[in-house]
């Protein structure tokens, strides 16, 4: 079986225990902000995904309903 191979965005590789972190936000206008590439340790990824979960405002009731419309 041959396993399928994704293209690699960049060359470069995180170290051992570290990963390559990209971050795009879109605002309630639309506009895009995309921050540049940086190495992290995994643990403060980690940490900070969880931190934005933590802070996450749920959808409004009305946002919800037509989503699901």
């Amino acid at each position: 079986m041959k396993t399928k191979r994704f293209a690699r965005t960049s060359s470069r590789l995180p170290r051992r225990g570290n990963v390559l972190v990209t971050i795009t936000v879109v605002d309630e206008n639309g506009f895009t902000s995309q921050y540049e590439t940086v190495e992290t340790p995994v643990g403060a990824l980690r940490d900070g995904v969880a931190a934005i979960h933590l802070a996450a405002v749920p959808p409004a009731a009305g946002a919800q309903a037509e989503r699901s419309a």
